[in-house]
């Protein structure tokens, strides 16, 4: 049996994590949409509406991850391993966003 501090133990903590296995999850699904939509020869993401759509939504649920973790970090003090790794991805998502608006 894993270590009291593997899992998080506050609410907050348990969302986030869940946000970023909802992360890992949209990427397949978009994966599999733009796959499966080779025939129609898109040339970039946004030509297909329906990836675009769930690849921004797993951007969206990266940074609500990193805020809720950060948010559990300070807060509620959750110190598991799984919350910091949750944060530790959303801010290198966000840091990866924010380096594309602004170079």
């Amino acid at each position: 049996m894993l270590s009291r501090n593997v899992y998080p133990q506050t609410r907050p903590g348990k969302w986030s994590v869940l946000l970023l296995i909802a992360v890992f999850l949209l990427l397949l699904v978009s994966a599999f949409i733009v796959q499966f939509a080779q025939p129609f020869n898109f040339d970039t993401l946004f030509d297909n509406t329906w990836a675009a759509v769930v690849s921004i939504s797993a951007v969206t649920a990266a940074f609500g991850a990193f805020i809720v973790g950060m948010y559990t970090i300070f807060r509620n003090h959750e110190r598991s391993v799984a919350v910091f790794f949750t944060v530790s991805l959303g801010g290198l998502v966000a840091l990866f966003v924010l380096m594309q608006l602004f170079r």
